[in-house]
């Protein structure tokens, strides 16, 4: 009962969507359904005695009842209709008063009630009244054996229609209460049908046996990083800072060799916040005091220089063309001790420039001037640029982003990471929901996950 309601809980939006749609649909319908008004008459139903005794008295009534059940089908029958369709003249067909009649007799009594349901409020009544008269006159007609005979039963109105008041339909509230049961209903399991075939990462777990690495941390999704992504700038004393702090702990002490020399972060897809990683983790290292150089990678979409305010106008491929030295496009940043390497102008071949002997030399250049350099990459699945420098770094990072990476992406970004020997140090859950911070490390690992895991141990043996 519980895991349902997390699941209701998580996927909230469609709960709501659908019963937001279901409401408006309803409330359409109501509003462009016509008004009906409903008119009704009671009938007796009696057979005439024939003599006075209590036997027959008696035979009379169960006589009379028996023909009030055959008459309620009887009322809308072709015969009755047609003759109350002449004697209205209004032009309503037989068939279209057959529509608007309901009859039913009234349990253990001789009674027929009668409803004539209609737009028009005055012409309902009309309907009823003429429907009763018109009755008595084609149920005398069809008691007689000849046309001197008295009748065997005779039809009488008993209470006449009444000017109805209020429509008796569209009904407002019942049809947004039904509205309303049908989207939760429609909701809830269209909530647990997404849940059930999502396949995107949402536990740490599971990440980590997708890549068959530690799951260095989780980030929680903070709505305020697209206007000010610098967390760790702007924000120190956040809990969201305090994550990126869990990384730089993870990353220094995590590995038997300590900090790497040089690393790669990037993402399966776009979209993963693999920049907003790769800057914060740079500014919280360097406030550590290690030696930071953050070099934007990403040749295709640079978003390092705007991030950090210093521009992409000079950087990494004016030093990979060799027009310019390290030095001279290397620049300082903040109080602490980190250098920035920007993007430079966009190049036409990024792939060539980052698989050149140029790049290496650079590598080794920077490395030299820092403790750690840190590359900001593009997609691992869109393009070769992440593999070139993954494979050429000391070790790798893999940005995953909380319910939107799906575990394929993640296993065939390991898997290219693997192809070109690169070693993954680990991977970030990023964007997390509160929702979801619960189910980080619980739960039952996912298929994928589990043929990840299997594979791996085969390899293995």
């Amino acid at each position: 009962m519980f895991s349902y309601l997390r699941v209701l809980r998580r996927r909230w939006m469609i709960l709501i969507a659908s019963v937001l749609f279901a409401l408006i649909s309803a409330a359409l319908v109501t509003t462009r359904m016509t008004p009906q008004y409903a008119a009704s008459i009671t009938l007796i139903v009696s057979a005439p005695e024939q003599s006075g005794d209590v036997s027959t008295a008696y035979q009379a009534v169960l006589l009379s009842q028996q023909r009030a059940k055959s008459y309620a089908a009887l009322m809308r029958s072709q015969g009755v209709t047609a003759g109350l369709a002449r004697r209205l003249g209004d032009g309503a067909t037989a068939e279209e008063l057959q529509e608007r009649i309901t009859a039913q007799a009234v349990p253990d009594t001789v009674l027929l009630r009668a409803v004539v349901t209609d737009p028009s409020a005055a012409h309902a009544v009309q309907v009823a009244d003429t429907l009763g008269a018109e009755f008595s006159r084609y149920v005398d007609g069809l008691e007689r054996s000849r046309p001197s005979a008295h009748p065997a039963v005779k039809i009488t109105v008993a209470d006449g229609a009444i000017l109805p008041t209020a429509p008796v339909s569209p009904r407002p509230v019942r049809n947004l209460g039904v509205g309303l049961l049908i989207g939760l209903i429609v909701g809830a399991i269209g909530a647990v049908l997404r849940d059930r075939t999502d396949t995107s990462v949402r536990s740490a777990r599971v990440l980590a046996d997708l890549t068959a690495s530690p799951t260095l941390a989780a980030i929680d999704l903070d709505r305020r990083a697209a206007k000010r992504p610098l967390t760790m700038r702007d924000d120190g004393g956040s809990v969201h800072a305090e994550a990126f702090r869990s990384l730089r702990t993870a990353l220094q002490y995590g590995g038997a060799g300590g900090l790497p020399r040089s690393v790669t972060i990037a993402g399966p897809v776009a979209e993963e916040g693999t920049t907003t990683i790769t800057c914060n983790l740079a500014i919280a290292l360097a406030e550590s005091g290690v030696r930071v150089i953050l070099v934007d990678a990403d040749l295709r979409r640079p978003r390092v220089g705007d991030y950090l305010g210093i521009g992409e106008a000079t950087g990494l491929t004016n030093v990979l063309s060799e027009e310019m030295a390290v030095k001279d496009v290397l620049r300082s940043w903040g109080s602490g001790s980190l250098s920035v390497l920007p993007s430079g102008p966009i190049p036409p071949n990024p792939s060539e420039l980052l698989a050149s002997r140029t790049f290496r030399a650079t590598l080794r250049v920077l490395e030299g001037e820092a403790d750690i350099v840190i590359f900001n990459a593009p997609p691992l699945l869109g393009v070769c640029d992440a593999t070139i420098l993954a494979s050429n770094c000391a070790g790798a990072i893999l940005v995953t982003r909380y319910g939107r990476t799906r575990e394929d992406h993640v296993v065939q970004a390991a898997e290219r990471l693997a192809a070109v020997n690169a070693c993954l140090l680990g991977a970030v859950l990023n964007f997390v929901q509160p929702a979801g911070r619960a189910s980080l490390t619980a739960g039952v690992p996912s298929p994928t996950a589990a043929r990840r895991r299997v594979t791996a141990m085969g390899e293995g043996s």
